[in-house]
């Protein structure tokens, strides 16, 4: 520390400027236009810009659902936040399709109540409903029930079969056809295409 102090203190001696005689005092009249104008520095102004997230940020993805119209069933193209899950088309699928004119006359046989845990293992959806699933369906619409489920989440990337299982227990579901597929046996969008309408 003493050390640093004597060698700043040389550099400061050897730096000094001697003394060159008298000056020389000039008179407020004798100074050039300008120079004894006082100066004045602007304030420096900081603009500090926020991003702001607006909705045309929100990314949407087309999901195909299928409601019930009569006997057949109709594919419903429907735009939802992405990423899409199972749960999440599962879910509106119950809520039935779009209070809009355009759908009038579609309906979902599936209960208002609806509830079910999904899961995607190796490209098969394990759909287990609660019982109110099988105590709420009328026996004609039981068929159309499954066909919802199946056609609507093997539509979805990464599924192509579905098993039906009510409060963990496999069970028999119906075929387009009407046979039955014996318990925990996956169905496929294909055991169900024939009971959607012409031109879909």
């Amino acid at each position: 520390m003493n050390r640093t102090i004597v060698v700043v203190g040389f550099l400061l001696a050897g730096c000094s400027v001697e003394p060159q005689g008298d000056f020389e005092r000039i008179s407020p009249g004798d100074i050039p236009f300008g120079l004894a104008s006082p100066v004045t520095v602007p304030e420096s102004t900081t603009t500090t810009s926020v991003a702001t997230l607006e909705s045309s940020d929100v990314v949407n993805q087309p999901v195909d659902l299928f409601f019930v119209a009569s006997t057949s069933v109709v594919r419903v193209q429907r735009n939802v936040v992405s990423p899409a899950t199972v749960a999440q088309v599962l879910a509106l699928l119950a809520e039935g399709p779009p209070n809009d004119p355009a759908y009038a006359g579609l309906r979902s046989t599936l209960p208002t109540e609806f509830q079910a845990e999904v899961a995607v293992i190796r490209g098969v959806a394990q759909v287990d409903a609660t019982r109110l699933f099988l105590t709420a369906l009328p026996p004609a619409d039981q068929r159309l029930a499954i066909a919802q489920i199946v056609l609507t989440l093997t539509s979805r990337p990464g599924v192509g079969q579905v098993i039906v299982t009510v409060d963990g227990e496999p069970i028999a579901v119906p075929r387009g056809r009407g046979d039955l597929v014996e318990a925990g046996t996956p169905v496929t969008f294909d055991d169900y295409a024939n009971l959607i309408a012409m031109g879909q």
